[in-house]
């Protein structure tokens, strides 16, 4: 093997994996995807991602979590819509008995209904700090989805899952463990390190990933919508690509990129010509399979809502014409290198790009893609967004 080597492929039960070695590093960092199609009551997966934390073979949470803290490392997890992702970083020295360790947990198939019981209060806790923020425009955003398996919210109901049957709880766990599992690995691994992923996770039983088809959803397309009331309001505007490419889908982060982060951004230049000081807004995309949505939220206040209302149009038109390539790639094309300097954001990068594709991509392969963007290009994939189903929501309290 090369000193700096990075590669796709399969393990011998069919998953992918997808590593980067530098061995003059001084850790290493692991991530696995389970994917998942959310065909179960809302919330039983992320009840199973804190069931894993209880059990691994003989030993309990106390001695899971003496294991960890031993080797000055934490393993990490949570769980999505559509997949739940486990990770973890460390020094080269502990890298193989923390994997062991995380394959154990999630190897785990029998519960007492004592550690149950003891997630339980972890995930009313979850739920009531999820509510007490307020949270409508992601809402909103996560109802928009018109296959209607995924507008659910991922923590579900409390009162739902005390009363859940256990053999609901053994067939989304199994469920996790499908074709689709991705590995990641990156850092100061050994040769042994990267054979024993191989002969971990790397065997462990596969099922087929759930291809049932899509539940429909209404389609909204009421161009205005209004959400509560009040002098201050939440303007949320989206956009609902239905078939998106994989050019689009790794343009969506170079266009939220130029039209919202940081102050020279298209948005902040074009609203403060037109006499809108805003100090931030949260331009967010989403991706699930071919589907994609993006949006931007910006506060107003109500007697703005006059002026604002033909400004998105007027964005639209101007922000096509966004320098997209001086404000986005000295950030996400060339900086890309700084990844390969840490295994833990490099794996995190991994994941993210996998979320956003549905397939595992290296990152010379995302280079290869990203570095024929011109400014055109991406204008031209602005237009196809903008050319979608939009949707303008005006939030009050």
């Amino acid at each position: 093997m090369s000193q700096f080597c990075e590669r796709r492929g399969r393990m011998p039960n069919g998953a992918h994996l997808v590593s980067f070695r530098a061995p003059l590093l001084q850790t290493a960092a692991f991530a696995v995807v389970l994917p998942f199609v959310p065909e179960y009551t809302p919330g039983v997966y992320h009840l199973v991602e804190h069931m894993f934390f209880e059990r691994a073979g003989e030993r309990r949470a106390p001695q899971i979590n003496a294991e960890m803290t031993a080797r000055g490392s934490e393993i990490m997890g949570y769980t999505a819509i559509n997949y739940m992702c486990f990770s973890f970083s460390c020094r080269k020295e502990v890298f193989a008995p923390q994997l062991r360790l995380l394959h154990a947990m999630l190897s785990q198939r029998e519960y007492d209904r004592a550690e149950f019981d003891r997630v339980l209060p972890v995930i009313r806790n979850e739920i009531f700090e999820n509510a007490f923020y307020d949270g409508r425009s992601a809402d909103i955003l996560r109802e928009l989805w018109f296959d209607s398996r995924y507008i659910s919210p991922v923590l579900g109901s409390a009162s739902v899952l005390e009363n859940i049957d256990p053999a609901e709880i053994e067939g989304a766990r199994k469920s996790l463990f499908n074709g689709g599992m991705c590995a990641f690995l990156a850092g100061a691994f050994s040769e042994e390190d990267e054979r024993l992923v191989l002969e971990t996770f790397g065997k462990m039983p596969l099922c087929r990933l759930d291809e049932s088809p899509a539940r429909p959803e209404e389609k909204i397309t009421r161009p205005l919508n209004r959400v509560g009331r009040g002098y201050e309001l939440q303007a949320l505007v989206t956009y609902h690509v239905e078939k998106a490419d994989l050019r689009l889908k790794l343009a969506a982060h170079w266009l939220r990129s130029a039209l919202f982060d940081g102050l020279d951004a298209a948005f902040f230049r074009f609203f403060d010509e037109h006499g809108f000081q805003f100090y931030s807004v949260d331009g967010i995309y989403s991706i699930r399979g071919d589907e994609l949505v993006f949006s931007y939220l910006a506060h107003i206040t109500k007697k703005e809502k006059k002026q604002f209302d033909p400004l998105i149009d007027a964005f639209e038109e101007a922000a096509a014409k966004t320098d997209f390539l001086s404000l986005t790639r000295p950030y996400l094309y060339d900086n890309l290198v700084f990844l390969y300097d840490n295994p833990e954001r490099l794996c995190q990068h991994y994941v993210d790009l996998w979320q956003d594709l549905s397939v595992p991509f290296t990152l010379e392969e995302e280079r290869a893609h990203t570095g024929a963007f011109t400014d055109a290009v991406l204008a031209d994939c602005w237009r196809q967004i903008t050319s979608s189903l939009r949707r303008v929501f005006y939030i009050g309290k």
